[in-house]
């Protein structure tokens, strides 16, 4: 059999009428009336099967001691499929439902989230496992059944990480919180250590100005030089530049800043749209799953 599309499958089974001590030459097989050879199959009850169709067809077997004539009945069984729908698909349906619920419990409720997440995971394990065990052991196909629950064990282990994904990302929030005030406060301090050194600067530079202004007693025999470089004599050298290392500090600084404002660009900035989001989209991912999995699974 055939059980990709279990319980959702159809099988053709044949049943052979064949002589046994008399070959074609000694006597011939066939049906009467064809196909109404065969009747009471309108009537028929099957526990899990419907017959579907019906043909007759004659064959011969080819052996070593000859050919013997053959009757082959062909019938076509369709599974009904309200059990497992009524055992196996409602059930795991409910439990991919019942994990929805979590999304609707605040985030600070710890063990009740947890509480469901785990409870719903381990149902479901516990359904598939009942489930394999009343199927039959084909272990060489991938049923249809099997896809239906893996898909809703899916769901079920997504809705728990989901919650591990919005804790932590409470918890990162918080802290970015802290980090962003004491950057704040930082900043603040840069500014004011900023505006006494520039202060600082201003009344240095203003005294060499002053005593650079006030005339100095040279004797006569000493002769001034002037360097071509500089009108006169008296004016004050410039002053020297920063280094070269502190202004590659203050680089580095400015491009580290750049790249953390970046990366806080795909910071949540509210943990609670995680569940804001997930009470839309895992119903309707669930409903497309479903809908793309009945589809193929009833028409082709």
């Amino acid at each position: 059999m055939d059980l990709t599309k279990y319980p959702m499958d159809k099988q053709t089974c044949t049943l052979q009428l064949e002589s046994w001590g008399y070959n074609v030459n000694d006597v011939m097989f066939y049906w009467t009336r064809g196909n109404e050879s065969v009747s009471g199959l309108d009537t028929l009850q099957l526990a899990q099967y419907t017959v579907e169709d019906h043909y007759t067809s004659v064959s011969e077997a080819v052996y070593e001691t000859g050919n013997y004539p053959k009757l082959v009945f062909h019938f076509e069984l369709k599974r009904s499929i309200l059990y497992f729908i009524l055992e196996t698909y409602v059930p795991s349906s409910l439990l991919v439902v019942l994990s929805w619920v979590s999304f609707w419990i605040s985030l600070s409720s710890v063990p009740a989230r947890i509480c469901i997440g785990v409870t719903t995971v381990l149902t479901m394990t516990t359904l598939m496992m009942g489930a394999r065990t009343s199927l039959p052991n084909a272990n060489c196909f991938i049923k249809a059944i099997d896809v239906y629950l893996g898909i809703c064990f899916s769901f079920i282990f997504g809705a728990l990480i989901e919650y591990a994904v919005a804790h932590f990302c409470t918890l990162t929030h918080m802290d970015s919180h802290m980090v962003m005030y004491s950057h704040h406060m930082h900043d603040f301090d840069d500014e004011m250590n900023g505006i006494i050194t520039t202060i600082s600067n201003h009344n240095r530079a203003k005294r060499r100005k002053e005593a650079a202004a006030t005339p100095t007693p040279t004797p006569a025999s000493l002769e001034l030089t002037v360097s071509p470089s500089s009108p006169s004599g008296s004016e004050p050298k410039p002053e020297a530049s920063p280094p070269k290392h502190t202004h590659w500090c203050l680089t580095a600084l400015a491009t580290v800043r750049k790249v953390l404002r970046s990366l806080n660009c795909c910071h949540i900035e509210n943990p609670h749209h995680i569940d804001n989001y997930s009470r839309v989209t895992f119903p309707l991912s669930f409903v497309m799953v479903n809908l793309l999995y009945w589809i193929y699974y009833l028409y082709f």
